[in-house]
């Protein structure tokens, strides 16, 4: 029986990890599947990702049968573009059948886009450009506090993204407002679009961290015992914000694909799938996946989207403040008149 959600049990079981273990296999299996399929998307780091995903969506405070319960643990994916390695995660996870991403993946009218939006049921943010994720987390654990709520906001974001200025203001907010019920997850393939990070951009993640205030637990992102470690460690530390720094492989799980950056945002040829699935030991399933994705309506449109529920705020404008050409001032006492 696998280990229980939250995060009290001070280690996974054996059981557990061979489960996780078998799931990694099969949702590797789904985001070559879907990325295939669609001729597009991005499943190497997608691939580098999809244990910490399963970790997260196993133990986190997050209910697949009620994705909106309001006592919730948050959940935000920060490089989006990862969505295979998030909806594999999510479906085997219980969230909702593996087939429907599979089958939906960048299809019209279909909810699981390529970069991840809360359409999809337990995706909490939708992510468009890279570095705003970590904001977003702040913003989750500020919300927390305001409500005098306990749960705690998780963050994964690629190592590339870590070159974004907004990232930096972000880790100082988190430390200077105390959100310790803030973890941050750095899936640290050291690969990006354009090739190796360190070439494209060089810097210290973990020192950059470290010299704004955080704690940094180092770890193999893809060993489950030492994710959920980190990730107890973390969610348990009171302390200050914490970054996992997850060192993966890009295209982890078959041999062709690792470490090549090429497969950061290239799918696979149906020859190239057929490769993989022989070195997963999984089974061929691209020609049933893709007369479900032809079928009118396809699966993916079947039930699988979430409904975005208004929070309900009252604003009150108040009255526009209009400038005549006739009337001369600046634009900050301008700007500040109609604040």
């Amino acid at each position: 029986m696998m280990t229980e959600r939250g995060f009290g049990a001070e280690a996974l079981d054996q059981e557990t990890v061979s489960e996780l273990t078998e799931l990694g296999k099969l949702a590797r299996g789904d985001i070559l599947a879907m990325t295939t399929l669609a001729g597009s998307g991005h499943p190497g780091g997608s691939m580098s990702s999809i244990d910490i995903y399963l970790a997260l969506y196993h133990f986190a405070r997050v209910n697949p049968q009620d994705p909106d319960e309001f006592e919730r643990d948050r959940i935000i994916v920060s490089h989006g573009h990862t969505s295979p390695g998030a909806y594999s995660g999510l479906a085997r996870s219980g969230f909702f059948p593996p087939e429907a991403p599979i089958a939906g993946f960048r299809l019209a009218g279909s909810a699981f886009e390529g970069h991840v939006e809360p359409m999809v049921p337990g995706i909490e943010w939708a992510t468009g450009n890279l570095g705003q994720g970590l904001s977003a987390g702040c913003g989750f654990a500020l919300g927390a506090r305001l409500l005098k709520k306990d749960w705690h906001t998780y963050v994964v974001m690629g190592c590339g993204e870590q070159q974004k200025g907004q990232i930096t203001e972000a880790r100082r907010f988190a430390v200077k407002y105390k959100l310790t019920a803030l973890t941050a997850i750095v899936d640290f393939n050291d690969r990006q679009i354009s090739g190796v990070r360190g070439q494209i951009m060089p810097q210290n993640v973990r020192a950059n961290y470290e010299a704004d205030g955080w704690e940094v637990l180092e770890i193999d992102g893809h060993d489950f015992s030492e994710i959920y470690q980190a990730l107890r460690q973390a969610t348990l530390n009171k302390k200050a914000p914490v970054l996992i720094l997850a060192q993966t492989v890009m295209g982890k799980g078959v041999s062709f694909m690792e470490g090549d950056a090429k497969y950061h945002g290239a799918p696979l040829k149906p020859d190239q799938y057929q490769k993989a699935m022989a070195e997963l030991k999984l089974p061929d399933r691209l020609e049933e996946y893709k007369k479900m994705r032809e079928a009118n309506p396809p699966l993916a449109s079947l039930a699988v989207r979430r409904e975005i529920k208004s929070p309900g705020l009252s604003i009150i404008p108040g009255d526009p403040k209009n400038y005549g050409p006739e009337e001369k001032t600046d634009n900050r006492s301008a700007w500040g008149n109609a604040l």
